[in-house]
């Protein structure tokens, strides 16, 4: 990425100053550039897109793992010490020893602090999978494939033709700009005719549980449909050969009814979404990780007490036999 964005912003830059004079190869410069983004650039961000989510799923499955060795360990003990106690009673005859008692006491307290806790933990990191980063994967994923559809749909009028889909495959002949602009807004909306609650955005709605979630949602989902309404309109002008008035349903102001306000009003939404999830995940991700508050210190305490308490018991039990 780092190596490919100086060259696609030469790019812009020679297509810009083509176009400033008037030149034709202004358009070429665009479209190469845009080939260096959707072939390169993109996948490449995808890859690194996808190995954090990856690596993020890693360290869910990490993070939830039990402590079933520390938890045995605390069974161990507290069963060894009972049986110490045992074993004494039967012994001495004496039923408490006040130091092995407090030395149960804190294995015991801890072996539950340390199950509770890492239950809670467990179930709050669960639940901040659940309603916050499935949520983000989805939003993210259809910002992605909005902006993908928005370049596809410029490069239309860029090109006008003359990039077309290769013989002997599907869509052969037509514009390969505008079936990948097709083809991004069916993943995004799912396909054409079909309403406005399928594809990324009906799995987001899906996905929302509660309105301050669904209703961003549901108006990026309607400034999609919007957006594709729109776009058909355009694409009639620009097909009867009335250019200007297709560029300016396109790139033109909300009174031109052009595509752009309804994508820039869609982008607002899921970045309106995209907040509100990651609130949800972070506040869901702080109360599994305040469930493991003090842990740590308070283990060494209390093994520290325990510890002190089994020496001490053991010590006076040895001391009557001097």
């Amino acid at each position: 990425m780092s190596r490919l964005l100086p060259v696609y912003t030469a790019r812009i830059e020679a297509a810009r100053a083509n176009n400033r004079q008037g030149l034709p190869l202004g358009g070429a410069w665009l479209r190469n550039a845009n080939d260096l983004m959707q072939e390169e650039m993109l996948p490449a961000a995808e890859r690194l897109y996808q190995a954090e989510k990856e690596r993020l799923r890693t360290d869910y499955a990490t993070a939830q793992g039990f402590p079933w060795v520390a938890v045995g360990l605390g069974v161990l003990t507290v069963g060894a010490l009972g049986g110490v106690q045992h074993a004494l009673y039967r012994r001495t005859n004496r039923r408490f020893n006040v130091g092995l008692l407090g030395a149960t006491a804190a294995c015991g307290v801890l072996l539950v602090w340390v199950t509770a806790g890492h239950t809670l933990a467990s179930a709050g990191l669960s639940d901040s999978y659940e309603r916050g980063v499935r949520s983000l994967n989805v939003l993210n994923d259809a910002r992605i494939s909005a902006l993908k559809a928005r370049g596809g749909e410029n490069l239309t009028l860029v090109a006008r033709g003359a990039v077309t889909v290769p013989a002997g495959q599907k869509f052969a002949g037509q514009d390969s700009y505008d079936v990948a602009y097709r083809a991004e807004m069916a993943r995004l909306l799912g396909p054409e005719g079909g309403g406005r609650s399928g594809g990324l955005l009906g799995q987001a709605l899906e996905l929302a549980d509660d309105p301050a979630g669904g209703d961003p949602v549901r108006a990026a989902a309607d400034r999609a449909g919007e957006w594709r309404e729109r776009h058909l309109k355009a694409r009639e002008y620009d097909e009867a050969g009335d250019y200007e008035q297709a560029l300016k349903r396109v790139i033109g102001a909300e009174k031109d009814e052009a595509t752009g306000a309804s994508f820039d009003r869609l982008d607002a939404a899921l970045e309106k979404a995209l907040a509100h999830e990651q609130g949800e995940f972070e506040r869901a991700a702080r109360t599994g990780g305040g469930a493991l508050t003090g842990l740590v210190a308070g283990a060494l305490v209390l093994a520290a007490l325990g510890t002190a308490g089994a020496g001490v018991g053991i010590a006076r039990r040895l001391a009557e036999y001097r």
